[in-house]
């Protein structure tokens, strides 16, 4: 407050300064002009007493121009150059306006040189026109050549104002600085500040009283919830919350107090109504409650009384969301591969009870033992994805020491080892950008890239193009793979890192993957501190980058 006061204080005084300055130069410099005006027509005056041009010879040495115009405008005399050579000066103001009232006045200014020259025209007895003209100052010259009194001037006022605004701000904020807000005294102070300290001492009664009930809540409620990462709710018989910690906030949204609310503000399911059932019928009540994608295990105890009766409840909410979703991902993860077994393993049984009983001509053995090998081959893929997966889990995938790899020449030799798989479809693949270094075991680099490579080869275009890029990006290793085929539709590309899911299933079948090729990529990634982002459009192509912070 003592800083506003003093900026208002200096402010005021320097607007009032510059204010007075500017008014002094604009007064000074009207008389200044009117001053230059009233001259130049007293010596128009005296000088066409002998307006000839014979008797105009005299004043040709004198400071101001004078020329003598007749009525069409063309210049009779001038004793400052030759009037044969001027040109006609009927469109000049000065002049036209002598013609039409007697006398004009004009000015016209030369920015570049910083000066105005004046004329006074003089309509003369015999029709021609007088006119005498001078040199004057303009604003910005008068100003300038004021500028070193005027500098001193605002420095002294700028010294004098800084001095009395300190010493002004400084006794008027003393009482009210000096007032003590635990006791205030109303005679020391402003009589106007007389509202403002009854309010204080309002407030400060208020505040005591406050202070002291959530003293008394506060210590309630850290001896139950002091530590805990679990939601927790204290309750009356009535489901008014009593007190709940932190956890209950964030696992609710919560953004308000909802001490004294009803436990329904918190959340209205019928799980919270079947809670409050069995706890007033002196039950423990245990529920699962899903929220949007997040699971909570809810478990409710009666409170008792001195006298047995129920007055209350303790709910503890703990978060099992992880747990939910990984037994969800262990059934969906148990079904999908049982599905993917039987497939391939159903086909082999099938075509083999077909060669034991002899139901195949022997021109026909070869094309079923060819279906074999490729079922065979199908479900050896499945295995070692499988397998590979569960070692990413456990975190022991790569048995090779982690050092420096160049990812520009891992993606080489991914594109020279899918070149024939490409060239089959009419695929180009090809390396782009520079070296890329990172620490990790180079096998599971190859892994990443190969599947990322042989994804984009499947899923291309007949005659398309799959282009690895490499490179570092603002300190960051990155490895980019950018294809031009079907792509992806934004609601899908979430997923396709899940295990197992398609977007086309009818394609993917046709294409041999086992639908746990990116889940592999992803867990490379992860592993190796990258963070992967997709960048895809229908029918134009997919680019799947992964870059590495780490």
């Amino acid at each position: 407050m003592t800083k506003k006061i003093y900026r208002g204080i200096l402010l005021a005084s320097i607007v009032t300064l510059i204010t007075c300055l500017v008014f002094t130069i604009g007064v000074q410099y009207q008389i200044y002009d009117e001053s230059t005006q009233k001259s130049l027509k007293n010596k128009a005056y005296i000088i066409s007493v002998e307006s000839n041009t014979e008797n105009l010879e005299k004043y040709r040495n004198i400071e101001e121009r004078i020329t003598l115009i007749d009525q069409s405008g063309k210049v009779l005399y001038d004793n400052k150059a030759i009037s044969s050579n001027m040109e006609n000066h009927l469109g000049r103001k000065e002049v036209a306006e002598a013609l039409k009232n007697g006398e004009g006045y004009a000015v016209r200014r030369s920015e570049t040189l910083g000066s105005k020259t004046c004329y006074y025209a003089l309509r003369l007895d015999d029709g021609n026109v007088l006119r005498v003209s001078g040199n004057s100052f303009t604003v910005w010259a008068v100003i300038m050549e004021l500028l070193p009194p005027i500098a001193a001037i605002a420095i002294m006022t700028f010294v004098l104002a800084t001095v009395l605004a300190s010493v002004i701000s400084k006794k008027i904020l003393k009482p009210i600085n000096n007032i003590d807000l635990n006791k205030p005294e109303i005679e020391e102070s402003y009589e106007e500040l007389t509202p403002f300290i009854n309010k204080i001492n309002a407030q400060n009664r208020k505040l005591d009283r406050q202070i002291a009930k959530l003293t008394r809540s506060r210590r309630e409620f850290e001896i139950i919830s002091e530590n805990m990462s679990e939601g927790l709710l204290l309750t009356d018989i009535n489901g008014n919350i009593i007190t709940h910690n932190k956890g209950t906030e964030k696992f609710f949204d919560v953004t308000e107090n909802i001490n004294g609310c009803n436990i329904l503000t918190v959340n209205r399911s019928e799980i919270f109504r079947k809670i409050f059932d069995d706890i007033t019928e002196k039950k423990h009540g245990e529920e699962v409650l899903c929220l949007g994608r997040r699971f909570y295990n809810i478990t409710a105890n009666p409170v008792y009384d001195e006298n047995n009766a129920v007055c209350g409840a303790v709910i503890l909410i703990v978060d099992i969301t992880e747990k939910e979703n990984r037994e969800k991902l262990r059934r969906e993860f148990t079904a999908n591969v049982s599905h993917e077994l039987k497939t391939p393993l159903t086909s082999i049984s099938g075509i083999s009870d077909m060669l034991m009983n002899g139901l195949v001509a022997p021109e026909d053995i070869k094309g079923f033992a060819k279906d074999i090998n490729k079922e065979s081959a199908r479900l050896i893929s499945l295995v070692n994805d499988i397998i590979k997966l569960s070692e990413l889990d456990e975190g022991g995938a790569d048995s090779d020491d982690a050092r420096q790899v160049d990812l520009a020449e891992v993606s080489k030799e991914v594109a020279e080892r899918l070149a024939p798989v490409a060239d089959k479809k009419g695929v180009v693949i090809k390396t782009e950008g520079g070296k890329a270094e990172i620490t990790a075991g180079e096998s599971l680099v190859f892994e990443m890239i190969y599947n990322l490579c042989d994804n984009a080869v499947k899923y291309n275009k007949e005659n398309g193009s799959v282009t690895v890029m490499t490179g570092v990006k603002d300190g960051a290793p990155f490895v980019s793979v950018k294809d031009t085929g079907i792509g992806i539709a934004s609601e899908y590309t979430d997923r396709i890192f899940e295990r197992f899911y398609r977007v086309d299933k009818s394609r993917s079948k046709e294409s041999g993957g086992t639908g746990l090729g990116l889940s592999i990529v992803k867990h490379i990634a992860m592993s190796l501190g990258g963070e992967i982002t997709v960048d895809s459009t229908p029918g134009v192509g997919t680019n799947i980058t992964v870059v590495f912070k780490n």
